[in-house]
């Protein structure tokens, strides 16, 4: 392990642990432009020697800890997959982008047929481009996200009051992605993004035993799903807003 940062000792204990299982080196990386939820670049999914975990500078105490157990969990996941060669990358090649944001861009005409006030072709453009890499990266990112903290809330106790912050902090920013664009993004792709975060979301407050983590109650857009059902049946408005086929689709990934 490559490192001169002061750990404490479960983690340690951890990073030690899963070099010795897989064979492997893990090197720990601060750099303040990091992504608020910390990166692995492993090599059993990039062409790289040893692994590094990388998270934001100013992360100390328990939070970096926390960020630390999260990605040596997915390494110990992928690492374990990849000895038993059933480990597989969700990627994409030059056909698959093509078909892809060709597909947005029919569904993106199709909305702005609908409409009075079209968009420039230039923010269309853009658009495709947009959505296409955020939702490569949102699909390869949300199951490990779900998998990596229930493993980490179960096995390492202390660090569990971080831990829900960070979740509740990571989920209210999630849900804030694509609110400037609803009335320019087609219908269809801001429900799924919006179902995708509403299921991972349930998924934990379901699997972490935690009075604290109650999304609904306690993330500001979550709350918009509070009470749908009653909400429908009360008036049929309801069933055509964003938000609540979003929690249909959600209820189902869910």
């Amino acid at each position: 392990m490559r490192t001169e940062m002061p750990l404490s000792k479960p983690i340690r204990r951890l990073l030690v642990q899963t070099e010795e299982l897989l064979d492997t080196e893990i090197s720990l990386l601060r750099q303040p432009e990091a992504e608020p939820g910390g990166t692995l670049v492993d090599k059993y999914t990039y062409d790289i020697e040893s692994n590094v975990i990388i998270f934001p500078a100013q992360y100390v105490g328990l939070l970096k800890d926390f960020i630390i157990a999260k990605h040596c969990t997915n390494l110990l996941i992928k690492g374990a997959a990849a000895k038993r060669k059933e480990y597989r990358i969700c990627s994409y090649t030059e056909g698959s982008v093509y078909t892809g944001m060709r597909q947005i861009y029919l569904d993106a005409l199709k909305d702005e047929a609908k409409k009075e006030k079209k968009l420039p072709v230039q923010k269309l453009i853009q658009m495709l481009f947009i959505l296409y890499t955020q939702f490569n990266d949102d699909i390869n990112e949300i199951p490990w996200n779900a998998i990596m903290n229930a493993s980490v809330y179960h096995r390492m106790p202390k660090i569990r009051k971080t831990q829900l912050y960070h979740i509740m902090k990571e989920s209210k920013n999630d849900m804030d992605e694509m609110m400037e664009q609803e009335s320019i993004v087609p219908r269809r792709y801001f429900v799924l993004d919006k179902a995708m975060f509403y299921a991972r979301d349930m998924f934990l407050a379901k699997t972490l035993p935690a009075d604290e983590l109650m999304p609904v109650l306690n993330i500001p857009q979550m709350k918009k799903f509070n009470h749908l059902e009653v909400k429908e049946m009360l008036t049929t408005r309801w069933t055509q807003t964003a938000w609540y086929q979003s929690k249909v689709f959600g209820d189902n990934m869910l």
